[in-house]
């Protein structure tokens, strides 16, 4: 087993479980960490310090969306840079810090009220995956889990408590085959976030709310995947261990 906290670019982890905790982010704003997720109140951003090559495999994370107010836009996405973590964001937008890289969108949502999983693949407004991506939308609220697997021919597969959402446009093999590429080549990192600004279900939700006592949770997040770069993140198997090790006066609440 590798040993070492950072991986150079050609050295790759076999698929394994991975539960990222705290030490695992670069993060930013008010944020309480649980083991394998956290509680974010009002704007804040957490990135992880690994990308994974995920194809034949998933992220799959409980989201808690009870106080998040509407019109706020709480997510979870990855996306693809040169190498992980906040110091070289990027996203398929151009937010002038760290360019643009692909963006795969497994839940944005608007308030307590509707999700939306995006495919984002190219930088242009041309069609099929691009800026304007390929999207879908179910209405979800409260408590819900949440599943996206990456196939290995590069197919987006996002599941909201079990009913996948279908996408509009339909994704291209051509956009599959840019999925299955950037995978292979740079990998993809996780990014989490709560902002005001684009929202999905725009006209079927309740309108603005207040961002700055807005909340959600993730909770118990799982990684099935290759470490391709960055910091080799907590196994599953370690935290379960450490939890059985731990004290219950000495765990994190």
């Amino acid at each position: 087993m590798l040993r070492t906290s950072t991986l150079a670019f050609a050295a790759v982890v076999s698929a394994d479980l991975y539960c990222p905790t705290q030490d695992d982010f670069d993060y930013g704003g008010n944020i309480q960490w649980d083991n394998n997720g956290w509680t974010m109140t009002g704007s804040g951003g957490v990135h992880a310090k690994t990308s994974w090559n995920l194809l034949d495999g998933y992220i799959e994370f409980d989201m808690d969306t009870s106080r998040a107010h509407a019109g706020v836009n709480t997510n979870l996405y990855t996306t693809s840079p040169d190498q992980p973590g906040g110091g070289s964001y990027c996203d398929i937008q151009d937010n002038g810090h760290g360019g643009i890289c692909m963006e795969m969108d497994i839940v944005e949502m608007n308030g307590n009220c509707a999700a939306q999983a995006t495919w984002h693949t190219w930088p242009n407004h041309n069609g099929d995956c691009d800026q304007g991506g390929c999207g879908g939308v179910q209405h979800v609220s409260g408590q819900f889990n949440v599943r996206a697997e990456f196939q290995s021919d590069g197919w987006f597969r996002v599941k909201y408590n079990g009913v996948e959402v279908g996408y509009n446009p339909h994704p291209s093999s051509n956009a599959q085959n840019y999925v299955r590429e950037t995978m292979q080549s740079k990998g993809a990192t996780i990014e989490s976030s709560q902002w005001v600004g684009w929202v999905p279900a725009e006209n079927e939700c309740p309108g603005w709310g207040d961002l700055d006592s807005s909340v959600f949770s993730i909770r118990n997040l799982r990684v099935s995947g290759s470490v391709l770069k960055g910091k080799e993140p907590t196994r599953c198997s370690s935290l379960e261990e450490s939890r059985n090790t731990t004290s219950p006066q000495l765990m994190s609440v």
